[in-house]
């Protein structure tokens, strides 16, 4: 969506227009939920996350202002995390691997392997919440460093030496195993 179409439409929306806000948000849901679903790792505690997001978001629009240098997607994605990591704190989360929520949105599709998946995402699993949080904002919700570092409240060094961390933490996982041939089209050193 263009961001001018992006900035009337939030401008309609704070005069409670549903059919203004209904069209902002769409684009944006898919995101919201792949992001949900990943931090939490179970889908119905995710689904609840963007909900109360989303009625965060309409309640709230009068507080996004696009002179601010943000896209909408990026504040929504802030409160989504936020909601996401709020799940995650009061309930506990299923350990084991899950389908992704939508296969034809998933980047790693075309450049690893399914067993490499199961492995990498094994590996993000096993981490602490704040490593998994910006690995999937930064990898799976295509966020800026900047961007992430705004969402979570941290500075973007902190936002680097979490995703350093996390890239270390999947590269020893995936160590483990002897057939990762593909691992260095993600990033991921075998060597460290």
């Amino acid at each position: 969506m263009k961001e001018g179409k992006e900035v009337e439409l939030s401008i309609a929306s704070r005069k409670i227009d549903s059919a203004s806000f209904e069209q902002l948000v769409r684009p944006h849901l898919a995101m919201a939920y792949r992001t949900a679903c990943l931090i939490i790792r179970d889908r119905q505690l995710a689904q609840d996350a963007v909900q109360e997001a989303l009625v965060e978001v309409y309640q709230s629009l009068e507080r996004f202002d696009p002179e601010r240098g943000r896209s909408f997607r990026a504040w929504f994605a802030k409160i989504v995390t936020h909601r996401a990591l709020n799940a995650v704190r009061r309930f506990k989360p299923v350990d084991e691997y899950q389908e992704w929520p939508d296969e034809s949105t998933n980047p790693l599709d075309s450049i690893i392997e399914r067993e490499e998946q199961q492995q990498i995402w094994k590996a993000i699993c096993g981490m602490k919440v704040k490593h998994r949080t910006v690995v999937i904002l930064f990898y799976y919700g295509d966020f800026s460093v900047a961007e992430i570092a705004e969402m979570l409240g941290v500075f973007e060094g902190t936002v680097k030496s979490r995703l350093h961390h996390a890239r270390k933490l999947i590269g020893t996982e995936l160590r483990k195993h002897d057939d990762t041939p593909h691992l260095s089209k993600v990033g991921v050193s075998t060597n460290d």
